[in-house]
């Protein structure tokens, strides 16, 4: 019954090995013959673009604050011009980010994120963005664009971040 049972294995095994085996005589004379007499057809490939994120620029806050000053201000405004030149050409998507430094609680740097993103949001919406189109998220202290413990280095971490994302 073992000897029979390792004859099928064999068998089986040389078959599977047989039927793999490919014919490189066979292969060498079809190039050969192919391409006297080929007709190619034309396709058309309809490919969606993908969708392009752009990040515009970044409003920075005072310790502890989430109101714009004059300087973020006309950076929203510079923003709202590029969002309208994009938009009048695509669909289009904003996201803004508020971030903080990395002193404060977790909870509280999340929350004041919001409330900048929040705030930016708003004026972009004064300015004529629609509203629908745009989405804000805190990172709170999770983001940091400087590593340093210095006041410069904080300064930079306090900010929102403006994504337009076009279709």
């Amino acid at each position: 019954m073992k000897n029979l049972l390792r004859v099928v294995l064999v068998l089986a095994l040389a078959a599977g090995l047989t039927a793999c085996k490919k014919n490189v005589k066979d292969d060498a004379n079809a190039d050969m013959t192919a391409g006297t007499e080929m007709v190619l057809e034309e396709t058309t490939v309809t490919e969606e673009v993908p969708a392009q994120e752009v990040s515009l620029g970044a409003v920075h806050f005072a310790l502890d604050k989430y109101t714009l000053s004059a300087d973020a201000r006309k950076i929203v405004e510079a923003n709202v011009q590029a969002i309208k030149s994009a938009g009048a050409v695509a669909s289009y998507k904003i996201t803004v980010e508020g971030n903080c430094d990395d002193r404060g609680t977790i909870a509280y740097n999340i929350a004041l994120g919001q409330k900048r993103a929040d705030e930016v949001k708003a004026y972009y919406v004064r300015l004529g963005i629609p509203a629908a189109n745009i989405t804000t998220v805190s990172y709170g202290e999770e983001k940091p664009v400087c590593y340093e413990a210095t006041q410069s280095c904080w300064a930079k971490n306090r900010r929102a971040d403006t994504l337009l994302k076009v279709n």
